[in-house]
This record gives structure tokens, sequence and C-alpha cells, in this order.
């Protein structure tokens, strides 16, 4: 007699997990959607690490973001930029930056994101002035990065 109390109970038990369970997934909210692109004006925050370094190049590649223009180069610059890559290098020694002229790596190039904070692999190569076999390079990470909301590249500065 009391077999059948307890098969009744386990089917009782059985029909309101099953009940809990179909409304749980009804009231279960629908997951977020990606965050929609955003373009963002971007830096290179390089420091060098004494007055006699400089920067000679450098050759980026982005993940979860791509490349929508380059603003400006610095003086005696080539800075070419396809897809997720950008690449620059002064094409004489004059042109390398130093620590004087930092401002030439702000608003360099304009990027649209995919929703997340982008990535960056790639590197930099530096030299110190007055020593052809000091070049050393420098592995880029998301931090070498400084970035800000831009609709568009700002305008030349006169």
């Amino acid at each position: 007699m009391r077999t059948w109390r307890l098969s009744l109970l386990a089917v009782l038990l059985a029909a309101t997990a099953a009940c809990h369970d179909s409304k749980g997934a009804k009231e279960a909210k629908p997951p977020k959607p990606p965050a929609p692109p955003t373009t963002e004006l971007v830096s290179l925050a390089w420091k060098p690490a004494n007055a006699n370094q400089n920067l000679q190049s450098f050759e980026l590649k982005l993940t979860g973001a791509e490349i929508v223009s380059v603003c400006k180069k610095p003086p005696g610059w080539v800075v070419d930029a396809s897809g997720a890559t950008i690449k620059g290098y002064a094409t004489v020694g004059a042109g390398f930056v130093s620590v004087e002229h930092l401002d030439d790596l702000e608003g360099l190039f304009l990027i649209r994101t995919h929703g997340q904070p982008p990535g960056l692999s790639g590197k930099l190569l530096t030299g110190v002035y007055a020593d052809d076999g000091e070049q050393s390079e420098v592995a880029a990470t998301p931090n070498l990065l400084s970035r800000e909301p831009a609709a568009q590249c700002p305008p030349p500065r006169g």
C-alpha cells in the first residue's frame, strides 16, 4: 500500500519540476545584442625610455576593429593602412619621433570597432640617436593605443 503512495509522490514531483522548468525558460531574458560599431581616433601612446631614444617605425595589426583612415602622418614619415593593419616608418633620420615630438603620434588614425575593445599585435622599432647599432624591437600591446570617440579625423592644425 505504501509503494503506490511513493510512486504517486514521485509523479507529482516530476510534474511540478516540469512546470517550473517551462516557466523559467519563458521568463529567461534574451541575450544582449552586441554593441554597435563605433569610431575612435587613435594615438600611439609610446614613450621613450630616455631622452636619446626615438621611434623609427611601427607595424600594427588590430583585432576587433578596422582602420577607417589615416588622419595624419608625422613629418618625414610614410604611413599606410589597409583593413586592420597600419605601417609607418621615417624616411630619413630627421623624421624619427623623439621625446620632443611625441605630439606627432597624436590622432594618427581613425578606427571602427566591432563592439569590443580592440586587440593589438605587431612591433615598434626604436633606436638611439648617434648609434645605429642600438635599434630594438618592442612588442605592441593594447596599452600602446590611446583612443577617444570621434566621428571623423580632426582638421589639420594650421
